[in-house]
């Protein structure tokens, strides 16, 4: 019976091994292919592909700082109602970013943008925009008038001039030149030097198996209790006594010593690795791009899953 217990033992060990193996991250792989791929259009100019990308990667992992990308494609291709929007929903999850004075400045020159547009389709009347907008003044045609010349004979009847009002342009938004890093600073990095989540799915698994050798050892340890209590029942009936008995005790106590040490520093280095690998993590996870293109700059926020 005891063989059979060691034997299932560590069968059970085997199989809480296999299953602290991590699964496969597919989404989050799947998320940092997107965000790869609309940042590789974003340097490329094609701004209405990468907004594909973006928007594909968010609904994965809606990240904030993928919102902020969406701004920044939106606007490049023109499209300042979306851009707008975009601009506002990450103030919204990210109310303090160290740039919110360069996003607080695009969200106004954007807002005068589309009152703009609104008023130029519709003749002078504006059409109301989000709240936290500026309405500028409707666009007014001037009176037109005619002065009769002086002449002895009076004036032949004519036809009042038609005047058609003057369709205005809106002035072309040019955005501010890319933002060159602080002098001694390193540019952002375009991708994580080290994977770090390595380094946390190591921890996991060294911490996980650990926590399997502590519970085999602590299994041989009741073994060991188990002989000995045999010894001592012998004693007391008057039996034989029987050396193997005392000698497995003795072998399972030192296998209950051997895994439980074992496992207290598989333990303790998994959590190390883990606790590590998440200090990296948060430390290199987001960063700060500028970017210059042919028809402006900006900055992108680069986010690392």
């Amino acid at each position: 019976m005891r063989s059979l217990a060691r034997t299932r033992l560590a069968f059970a060990l085997l199989v809480l091994l296999g299953a602290a193996a991590p699964a496969r991250a597919d989404d989050a792989a799947t998320a940092r292919e997107h965000y790869q791929k609309g940042t590789s259009f974003y340097d490329l100019g094609r701004y209405n592909e990468a907004i594909k990308e973006f928007e594909a990667a968010y609904e994965i992992k809606n990240d904030p700082a993928l919102l902020y990308n969406l701004a920044q494609s939106h606007r490049l291709a023109g499209n300042s109602e979306q851009a707008l929007h975009f601009y506002r929903t990450y103030l919204r999850y990210v109310p303090n970013p160290k740039n919110r004075a360069e996003i607080e400045d695009r969200i106004k020159q954007l807002e005068q943008l589309v009152a703009q547009k609104n008023a130029a389709q519709l003749g002078g009347q504006a059409l109301p925009i989000p709240p936290g907008g500026t309405t500028p003044p409707p666009v007014t045609t001037p009176p037109t008038t005619t002065t009769p010349p002086l002449t002895t004979t009076p004036p032949a009847e004519t036809t009042p001039p038609v005047t058609t009002p003057p369709v205005t342009t809106p002035p072309e938004i040019v955005p501010p030149p890319p933002i060159a890093p602080p002098p001694g600073m390193p540019p952002a990095p375009a991708a994580p030097a080290a994977d770090h989540h390595a380094m946390i799915r190591a921890g996991i698994i060294t911490a996980a198996a650990g926590a399997g050798a502590i519970i085999v050892g602590a299994a041989f340890g009741g073994f060991a209790v188990g002989a000995a209590n045999d010894v001592n029942n012998a004693a007391k009936n008057g039996e034989a006594y029987d050396p193997s008995v005392q000698k497995r005790g003795k072998t399972d106590q030192a296998l209950e010593a051997v895994f439980i040490t074992l496992g207290s520093l598989g333990v303790a280095t998994g959590a190390v690795l883990f606790f590590y690998g998440r200090h990296l993590d948060a430390q290199e996870r987001v960063s700060v791009m500028p970017v210059a293109t042919s028809t402006g700059g900006g900055a992108m926020l680069r986010v690392i899953f």
